[in-house]
């Protein structure tokens, strides 16, 4: 990951043709390549990544979005499909466009994508979200 992030908690880096991920203990960021279409398909690929490392426990998603890349945001609608454990959902977005575009995903995902502008609040948000769920 390209931000001065403390890596001390990641399980298993993967660089793929799609992009690189990064997978801690209950949730995972992904900083998909430059000009990469991210589609279901690509999605159903991570999938198999995260069914391997989080089996049947919920986890967070972070997309740090340091590069530009595409995506069918109609995508969004078959989510669950293909991330059924997938709990909480933050972008880290480092333009308008980038916002704008989050804003437009946000219409797909029912569930709701949080948006930050930097990766340690994402991550903040996202542990908290977790640690959360399992106090309930």
């Amino acid at each position: 990951m390209s931000k001065s992030i403390n890596y001390n908690k990641q399980i298993k880096q993967y660089n793929l043709e799609m992009g690189k991920v990064v997978f801690f203990e209950n949730y995972l960021i992904i900083e998909v390549a430059e000009g990469i279409s991210f589609d279901y398909e690509k999605a159903k690929k991570l999938s198999e990544l995260t069914n391997l490392h989080f089996q049947d426990r919920s986890f967070g998603y972070i997309s740090n979005r340091v590069n530009s890349y595409s995506l069918e945001p109609i995508d969004y609608t078959r989510i669950k499909e293909v991330f059924p454990n997938l709990s909480v959902f933050a972008v880290v977005t480092y333009n308008k466009s980038q916002e704008t575009s989050v804003k437009i995903e946000n219409m797909f995902y029912q569930e709701g994508i949080v948006s930050f502008d930097n990766l340690k609040k994402a991550i903040k948000w996202v542990e908290k979200k977790l640690d959360n769920q399992t106090d309930i």
